[in-house]
């Protein structure tokens, strides 16, 4: 210890023994923790009763941010064409996208199974960019779902960039008038394709 520092006074504990050279001193406890001690009692008391009791909660002002964000992205007018369109990465995501969500039903050459086929000329409900990303996000009678809230705007985009770079077919694929889906009643397959089983 340097000349000028001077050793802080320190009172014995005479109750305790000292212990492998080491001896418990009874010094003060310091003004500045008794004042943050009780600073903490005093804040204690007015936030539990207002945290309890005004009906604030991190839940409701999480849903309420979220209607917040709601509300403004429905307020933003959507593209009425695909910003996507050509970009070979979010090509490449979309192919993703499409894979595991939509080829379950559309086939991944989207030429249909339970749902229609992609790639004919066909669209029951329009084909433009709009068109089909109504379709996709806000869904459509008769078994197609709204995937707007699990994929979100950018995805769907991606997904339907994809499928305009799959290759297309001029004969009327599965949904389009008169050719129902392989194996539902009456259906009958494209032209130029084998009914199934033969």
């Amino acid at each position: 210890m340097s000349a000028d520092m001077q050793e802080i006074a320190e009172r014995p504990h005479t109750d305790e023994p000292p212990r492998d050279g080491i001896g418990e001193e009874d010094n003060a406890i310091p003004a500045w923790w008794w004042w943050s001690w009780f600073a903490t009692i005093v804040f204690a008391a007015f936030y539990l009763p207002y945290y309890t009791l005004s009906g604030w909660s991190q839940r409701s002002e999480y849903a309420e941010q979220v209607a917040q964000a709601k509300a403004v992205a429905a307020s933003l007018p959507a593209p009425t064409s695909n910003p996507f369109r050509g970009n070979a990465g979010a090509i490449a995501e979309g192919q993703q996208v499409f894979n595991t969500i939509c080829a379950a039903c559309h086939k991944p050459d989207a030429s249909g199974l339970v749902g229609p086929s992609l790639v004919d000329p066909y669209w029951k409900y329009g084909h433009t960019d709009a068109d089909l990303f109504t379709t996709v996000s806000k869904g459509r009678p008769g078994g197609m779902p709204a995937w707007e809230t699990q994929l979100g705007g950018d995805k769907i985009w991606k997904a339907l960039a994809y499928l305009e770079t799959l290759p297309k077919s001029e004969q009327p694929g599965i949904g389009a008038p008169g050719v129902a889906a392989p194996g539902a009643a009456g259906a009958s397959a494209p032209a130029g394709v084998p009914a199934p089983g033969t």
